[in-house]
C-alpha cells in the first residue's frame, strides 16, 4: 500500500471520533470540537465522553466502541494514564488512526511516560496508526481538518506543506500564513513520533499532489536516515525548507524535554544540507520569507540585482546585505548612471547601484522611470526595490509632495508595471515603520499595499536583509537542483 492511500483516514477521514470532548469550551476537548465545527469539518463528529449524553448539537458516545459506523480518525484528549485503554477501544472498534494530543509520556523523562509510550506503539502494531502523542494533529483545509485554536485559518488549500514536531510552531506558521497568501495542502504537528514519524509524512507528502513545497521544523528525528534519503530525493523534484533546531548543547536539552528526541549531530546535518538541494533556514521568520518567495519567484531569478530605495545611507548597507548571502550587486555602467543622473534629484543621490535616491519618497512617475532603467540593464537579473510608504500612509510627509488623489496607488502599480514589461523578478520591502499607536491606520494600509503586490506575484518583505535572504535561498535550490539533475 502506498503512503497516499495508507494515510488517506488520517488526511481526509468521512468519519471522526473526539474522545474526551467536552461542553466546557475552556477545555481542550470542548475547545477542539468547537474549532472543528466552525472551521467546517466536512466528514461526521462523533463526540466521545462516558458523562454525558450530548454536546454542541451532536449525540454524545460512552466509548469509541460504541459509535454506531465505522470510525477513520480519532482525536484522543485525555490524560495520559488513560490513553491506552481509549485506544485499544479505538483498535476494538477498527479505527483507522488517531491523533493522541495529551502530553505526559517520552518527553516527561520519567519511566511512567516511557513505559506509558511503549505501551502506545505495542497497541498501535494491532494495526491502528499513529500520530503523537504530544502533538496538534494535523490541518487540512481540503477535509475541514484544522488545530486548535485553528477556526480562523485559512480554509482555501495550497501548494504548501508544513511538517513540525512543534504544536506551537505549526500553529503561528498556519496563522501567520493568512495575511501573507500562503496556502496549504498539510500541516502536521507530530510531537512524539511514537508511530508515524517524519519519513512516513516525507514519503507521503513527495508523493501528495496537492504539495508542491515542503517546509519542515525538526528537532530530533525518529528515523534520521530515512528521512536524510527521502529528503535528497524528494528535494529533487519539490522544494524542501528545513528548519533544524537543537544543534547547540542548550537546544539539545531543550528538544529532549520537549518531544524525548535526540537532537542529532550538527556534522550529519550539514552534510545533509550540502549533499542534497534541501534549503535549510535558521528560524521561523526565515522559513517563511523563504515560502513566499518559492510561492512567487520564477526558476530563473538570477544573483545580479538592483537595488533601489532612498532614505539616505542604504546604498552601502543594501550592498552589504546582498553579498553577505551570496547576491551580487553590479556597478552600472556609465550610460545608465547618465540616465538616472537626468531623473534624480542631484544632491545626496547613489547612482551606481544601489540605487539611492536620497529622500523616502518620490514622486511615483520618477519610480517607475527609475525602475525601468534598472530592469533595462542586460546584466541585471533581479529587482529589489523599497518604499517607505508608510511615510505617505501616515502623514508624516505631506509637506514635501501633494500626496492627495492616486499618489499611492501610482506608486503602488509602477513595480508592477515594470514586472509585467520586463519579465524580470521584483521583490518589494515596505518598511514596518515605528510602534507609535498614531501609526497603527499606516500599518493597515502597508498591509493592503503588501496585499496587492502579493496578489501581482510581488513578494514583500519589511526588511532589505529579509528579501535578500529569501531571494538568496531560492536561487540555491534552483543552482543545486540543476547541479543533483
Amino acid at each position: 500500500m502506498d503512503k497516499l492511500e495508507e494515510l488517506k483516514p488520517i488526511f481526509y477521514p468521512k468519519t471522526l471520533a473526539v474522545i474526551g470532548a467536552s461542553a466546557d469550551e475552556r477545555k481542550f476537548g470542548g475547545g477542539f470540537l468547537r474549532s472543528l465545527q466552525e472551521f467546517g469539518f466536512k466528514g461526521k463528529i462523533y463526540p466521545v465522553n462516558p458523562q454525558g449524553t450530548e454536546i454542541f448539537g451532536l449525540k454524545m458516545y460512552p466509548s469509541a466502541r460504541d459509535i454506531p459506523e465505522p470510525v477513520d480518525l480519532a482525536h484522543i484528549m485525555v490524560p495520559a494514564r488513560v490513553v491506552p485503554n481509549v485506544l485499544e477501544d479505538c483498535v476494538a472498534k477498527g479505527v483507522k488512526g488517531a491523533q493522541i494530543f495529551t502530553s505526559g509520556f517520552t518527553e516527561t523523562g520519567e519511566e511512567e511516560g516511557r513505559r506509558l509510550e511503549d505501551e502506545l506503539v505495542r497497541i498501535a502494531r494491532k494495526g491502528i496508526r499513529l500520530i503523537g502523542p504530544n502533538c496538534f494533529g494535523v490541518y487540512c483545509p481540503a477535509s475541514g481538518l484544522t488545530l486548535l485554536p485553528g477556526y480562523d485559518f485559512p480554509k482555501e488549500s495550497g501548494p504548501v506543506a508544513f511538517l513540525s514536531q512543534s504544536g506551537g510552531y505549526a500553529a503561528e506558521f498556519s496563522r501567520e500564513a493568512k495575511g501573507l497568501g500562503i496556502r496549504f495542502s498539510k500541516v502536521i504537528s507530530y510531537g512524539n513520533a511514537c508511530d508515524l514519524n517524519e519519513a512516513d509524512f516525507m514519503e507521503y507528502l513527495a508523493q501528495d499532489p496537492e504539495t508542491k513545497i515542503i517546509t519542515a521544523y525538526m528537532e530530533g528525528p525518529k528515523a534520521g536516515r530515512q528521512f536524510m534519503r527521502l529528503v535528497q530525493e524528494v528535494s529533487k523534484t519539490k522544494p524542501v525548507i528545513i528548519w533544524k533546531a537543537g544543534l547547540t548543547k542548550a537546544g539539545a536539552r531543550a528538544v529532549s524535554s520537549h518531544t524525548g528526541s535526540l537532537s542529532g549531530e550538527e556534522a550529519a546535518w550539514d552534510a545533509l544540507f550540502k549533499q542534497s538541494g534541501a534549503i535549510r533556514v535558521k528560524s521561523l521568520e526565515e522559513l517563511i520569507d523563504t515560502t513566499v518567495a518559492f510561492l512567487h519567484l520564477p526558476p530563473t531569478t538570477g544573483r545580479r540585482v538592483a537595488v533601489c530605495g532612498g532614505g539616505g545611507g542604504i546604498s552601502v548597507a543594501a550592498a552589504d546585505a546582498c553579498e553577505q548571502v551570496g547576491l551580487s550587486v553590479p556597478s552600472f555602467a556609465a550610460e545608465i548612471r547618465e540616465q538616472l543622473r537626468q531623473i534624480l534629484p542631484p544632491a545626496g543621490t547613489s547612482i551606481r547601484n544601489p540605487v539611492d535616491f536620497g529622500a523616502p519618497i518620490l514622486p511615483p512617475v520618477i519610480i517607475e522611470k527609475m525602475l525601468e532603467i534598472a530592469a533595462s540593464v542586460k546584466n541585471i537579473d533581479t529587482i529589489i526595490a523599497t518604499q517607505a510608504l508608510h511615510y505617505i500612509l501616515s502623514g508624516k510627509l505631506s509637506f514635501l509632495f501633494d500626496t492627495s488623489g492616486s499618489f499611492v496607488q501610482d506608486s503602488v502599480q509602477a513595480p508592477v508595471n515594470i514586472k509585467r514589461r520586463f519579465g524580470k523578478p521584483v521583490i518589494m520591502v515596505l518598511p514596518i515603520g515605528s510602534d507609535e499607536v498614531e501609526m497603527i491606520d499606516a500599518e493597515r494600509g502597508r498591509r493592503e499595499i503588501q496585499a496587492i503586490y502579493l496578489n501581482e506575484g510581488i513578494p514583500v518583505y519589511p526588511t532589505l536583509e529579509r528579501a535578500a535572504r529569501a531571494v538568496a535561498n531560492v536561487i540555491a535550490y534552483y543552482e543545486k537542483e540543476v547541479e543533483i539533475q
